[in-house]
């Protein structure tokens, strides 16, 4: 009998094992103070989430005309003339999705936008009102001669950086165009001008290269004399001409025209986050304590605390010694 009690007593528990129920008694034991702090967490992220208050989303969606390119075929008519008129010209259709993305992503873009609409001020204004009221000159409505102006394309690299979201779709052909930002007027105000300068800009980039195109073929046409080449030219003429024509009105296809709303999506991780922050730090806390506290210890649990302040604060240690 003696022998089966010996067998079947738990062996005695090692200095440096852990003890995880002791930790959970603890939780358990507060749980109350834990749950509290924890819903109290809750409660200020979601004031945190109403005084951040919401993000204003201003979007567009536009796609590039589909056009018709009888260049290619007409450049292999004209022969050797054709690669000497190739490399001159540019004779592209209309823009493209790829291209009218990248001129979003230009800070030339960016830089042109803000100076064609005087938009610097209301950035200012906006973003940095301090500077803004110190350096505004209201009876002049200009910059006081003691503001040292931004280089353009580093403010064209700003607002694209800071304000403007792309998502393009390749297989609907579409690009959606948006801009963010905490003020609803700022942010309508800013994708407007995005859209419309957008399409001023492709617009005047394909009716200068037309011109060039037309006025370059037309030197050409002077210098051939044969009847096939020369009516291989004027359709390249026309071609242009109708290019020309064609984005007189609009560059490219506006979708969905802007649309103005507001989201709290990053603002609805506030609560979570600030109610799980608080849990744990709560809990450290409350096990922090009962480790360090002067009731009731294990013998176990007070020298591996002794070892944990012999390696927290050596030098303290040896001066005890």
């Amino acid at each position: 009998m003696q022998s089966f009690s010996n067998s079947s007593a738990e062996p005695p528990r090692s200095p440096d094992e852990i003890n995880l129920l002791e930790y959970l008694y603890v939780l358990v034991k507060h749980k109350k103070l834990i749950i509290g702090v924890t819903l109290a967490g809750l409660v200020l992220g979601f004031i945190a989430a109403l005084i951040m208050g919401p993000t204003w989303v201003a979007e567009a969606v536009i796609a590039p005309k589909e056009t018709e390119s009888p260049n290619a075929s007409s450049l292999t008519g004209l022969g050797a003339l054709g690669g000497l008129v190739a490399s001159q010209l540019n004779l592209g259709g209309n823009a493209s999705l790829d291209k009218i993305d990248l001129i979003l992503e230009s800070r030339d873009f960016g830089a042109k936008l803000i100076d064609k609409y005087s938009f610097l001020p209301v950035i200012y204004r906006y973003q940095w009102p301090r500077l803004f009221r110190k350096y505004w000159d209201p009876s002049h409505n200009n910059w006081k001669p003691t503001f040292d102006q931004p280089k353009p394309l580093d403010m064209g690299s700003y607002i694209k950086t800071k304000y403007l979201k792309k998502v393009k779709d390749a297989k609907m052909n579409t690009l959606v165009v948006k801009v963010q930002s905490k003020d609803s007027a700022f942010t309508i105000h800013l994708a407007t001008m995005y859209v419309d300068y957008l399409n001023d800009y492709i617009k005047a980039d394909i009716q200068n290269d037309a011109r060039e195109n037309v006025a370059y073929l037309d030197t050409q046409l002077v210098k051939v004399m044969d009847p096939l080449l020369r009516e291989k030219i004027l359709g390249l003429i026309a071609n242009e001409i109708e290019k020309e024509m064609v984005v007189s009105k609009e560059a490219f296809k506006v979708v969905d025209p802007v649309y103005l709303y507001k989201q709290f999506k990053e603002k609805k991780l506030f609560p979570l986050i600030f109610g799980l922050g608080m849990f744990l730090i709560t809990s450290f806390i409350t096990v922090f304590i009962y480790l360090f506290g002067s009731v009731g210890k294990a013998r176990e649990t007070a020298s591996l605390i002794e070892r944990i302040k012999q390696e927290l604060f050596p030098a303290h240690a040896r001066k005890r010694q």
